[in-house]
């Protein structure tokens, strides 16, 4: 028992760790697919993940010594034969048809270790009932083929790490996983009757995607901005082989200049864009035209540049210096109001930015809720 509550232990330590790695993947996943993440499926799914992480370290933990040779084998760790080990139990205790017979049996290590390892598997079978719809099929089929994938990773000494296994590859486990998970198909409507149905939690995400949030308008740019430090991350290596460096005073400006030429080619989108399923258009929700989005990504690009600009105040004199602190003010009052925009929207997704209102564009979802159908039930 020990041994399990370490390891429950370990996979909370390690969560927040593998929850953070796949968060922005389940965030693009979600808006690509529902335009909206929905808070019960993210606990859903998240709830699935810890578990499958607990499950896993359950398998390999505790990690025994790597010098202690005695302790890693393949005769010792290899049982092919079903049920050997109660068919040796029962060799060395014969049921008499009693009561304590039986009881002393459900107490011994060899049901014990039979009844965990189908107990492990049944919340699998849950989920894949429940959210991912499968068939009793399907379900009996995972839920092998992760019980092999359990086993082989202990008799392979874990991916090769240990030089033979340290834990047995048992036919039992197979048995017993495949079954867990079969049960856990079974008993699913038990456990999820109060919960929402994966069709109504994916109407309801496809219904609020006509409704941008901030949230998705900061994912379709992270892709964007990501994809473009890739590039001017290896423009910038390419320029070094022949002593070159180029400036990064203005490189918002150039990823801004990036993104109009992705809206004017692409007629409003760009990959994150494209991703999140979201487009630039017009106020009037139609496609926006070349001097809206002119209008709009310049606005950006000297909102950028204005930063640049005031950091060569000081540094002048004359009418130059006067023009440069009023860029500087003007700068700062309008960053003031940017941010101030940026925490309204988080409240109010539709409130429109100052660029956006100037240039009377605005970020429409390409989602249409009557077309896009949720899964069957």
């Amino acid at each position: 028992m020990t041994s399990y509550l370490s390891s429950i232990k370990t996979a909370i330590v390690a969560f927040p760790l593998l929850a953070a790695v796949i968060t922005l993947p389940f965030i693009l996943y979600q808006y690509h697919h529902y335009g909206s993440i929905h808070w019960m499926r993210v606990l859903i799914v998240y709830a699935f993940i810890f578990y499958m992480l607990a499950a896993y370290f359950l398998i390999i933990l505790p990690l025994p010594d790597k010098s202690n040779l005695s302790l890693f084998s393949f005769e010792k760790h290899f049982e092919p034969m079903p049920f050997n080990n109660t068919i040796e139990y029962f060799q060395k205790h014969p049921f008499d048809g009693t009561l304590s017979s039986l009881l002393k049996f459900f107490k011994s290590f060899s049901f014990l270790q039979l009844a965990f390892n189908t107990l492990m598997t049944v919340p699998f079978g849950i989920f894949l009932r429940y959210y991912f719809k499968y068939s009793l099929k399907k379900t009996v089929l995972f839920s092998f083929l992760l019980s092999l994938f359990y086993e082989l990773t202990q008799l392979s000494g874990l991916y090769g790490y240990y030089p033979a296994p340290y834990r047995t590859f048992d036919a039992d486990d197979l048995i017993c996983n495949t079954l867990g998970g079969t049960i856990g198909w079974v008993i699913a409507p038990i456990f999820t009757f109060f919960l929402p149905s994966r069709r109504h939690l994916d109407s309801q995400s496809i219904a609020r995607s006509v409704n941008v949030s901030f949230l998705r308008r900061a994912a379709a740019d992270s892709v964007d901005f990501l994809l473009y430090l890739l590039v001017y991350s290896a423009f910038q290596l390419i320029l070094l082989q022949f002593n070159l460096h180029l400036s990064g005073d203005y490189a918002m400006d150039l990823f801004l200049l990036i993104m109009w030429l992705y809206a004017l080619l692409g007629h409003g989108v760009s990959p994150g864009k494209i991703i999140c399923n979201l487009q630039v258009a017009g106020s009037d929700q139609k496609p926006a035209s070349f001097w809206k989005i002119t209008l709009r990504y310049g606005l950006l690009a000297l909102l950028f540049a204005s930063v640049t600009l005031s950091a060569s105040a000081g540094q002048s004199t004359g009418i130059l210096q006067t023009v440069l602190d009023l860029i500087n003010l003007l700068s700062v009052i309008v960053w003031v109001i940017f941010f101030g925009e940026i925490i309204l929207r988080i409240f109010k997704p539709q409130h429109p930015y100052w660029y956006e209102k100037i240039s009377r564009t605005m970020i429409v979802s390409t989602i249409d809720p009557g077309k896009k159908e949720p899964l069957p039930e």
